[in-house]
C-alpha cells in the first residue's frame, strides 16, 4: 500500500509541474499567483474530498446493516474487538500470524485464509495494507476483531489487481493466531504472503 501512495503522490506532482508548464509566460517570468494555483487544485481537493465522504456514509451504513459497536480511529478505520486476546500488544517490528476473511461491502467474501493460507507480516517493516498494520497494534496474541477499512488504507486507487476495485472499502474478520509465530526469515523469504 505504501508504494501506491508513494506512486499517486508521485502522479500528483507529475500533474502539478504539467499544470504549471503550461501557464502563460511573460519573457522567462511565470504569470501566476499563488491565489490562481489553489484555484486550479481546488477542483481535485474537492473531488477527493467528496470521494472520502462518499466512502464513510458506505461505511456507516454497512456497519449500521449489521448493528455492529465499531470504533472510528483517526485514520479512518472502523473496528470492533470481538476478543481481546492475552498477553502485551503487537509492536512495531513483532511477526504476525494472521488468519482472515475479507469481503466486500455487498456481503460478498471475496478471501479467506482457510483456503488461502495465513497472512505473515511484521508490523509496520512489511509490505501490505496500512490498515492491518495499525489494526493489529491494538490487539493481543490470540485476538479476534472485525475491521471496516477505507479503500486509502486497503488497496487504493489501484485496487488489488483482482477482486478488489480502485477505491473500494472492503470488511475483514481477523484472528491473531498465538501458536507458532512466523520467523522473521520465513517473512522475508515470502513478504508478499500478504
Amino acid at each position: 500500500m505504501r508504494k501506491y501512495f508513494i506512486i499517486i503522490m508521485l502522479l500528483v506532482s507529475a500533474c502539478g509541474l504539467m499544470v504549471s508548464c503550461d501557464q502563460k509566460t511573460t519573457g522567462s517570468v511565470v504569470s501566476s499567483s499563488e491565489g490562481a494555483k489553489d484555484d486550479k487544485d481546488a477542483p481535485y481537493v474537492e473531488g477527493n474530498k467528496n470521494i472520502m465522504r462518499r466512502e464513510n456514509e458506505e461505511m456507516q451504513m454497512f456497519i449500521q446493516r449489521y448493528g455492529w459497536q465499531m470504533q472510528r480511529t483517526p485514520s479512518g478505520l472502523y473496528i470492533e474487538i470481538l476478543n481481546p486476546g492475552k498477553g502485551e500488544l503487537y509492536k512495531e517490528g513483532d511477526p504476525v500470524n494472521l488468519e482472515y476473511r475479507t469481503f466486500l461491502l455487498t456481503g460478498e467474501m471475496i478471501y479467506c485464509s482457510d483456503s488461502l493460507g495465513l497472512k505473515h507480516f511484521i508490523v509496520n517493516r512489511s509490505e501490505g495494507i496500512d490498515a492491518l498494520h495499525e489494526a493489529v497494534q491494538m490487539l493481543r496474541p490470540d485476538a479476534k476483531a472485525r475491521l471496516v477499512i477505507p479503500s486509502y488504507l486497503a488497496y487504493g486507487v489501484a485496487g488489488d489487481g483482482d477482486r478488489i476495485q480502485a477505491l473500494q472499502p472492503i470488511m475483514m474478520e481477523i484472528h491473531l493466531t498465538e501458536n507458532q509465530k512466523p520467523s522473521q526469515e520465513k517473512i522475508l523469504a515470502n513478504p508478499y504472503n500478504y
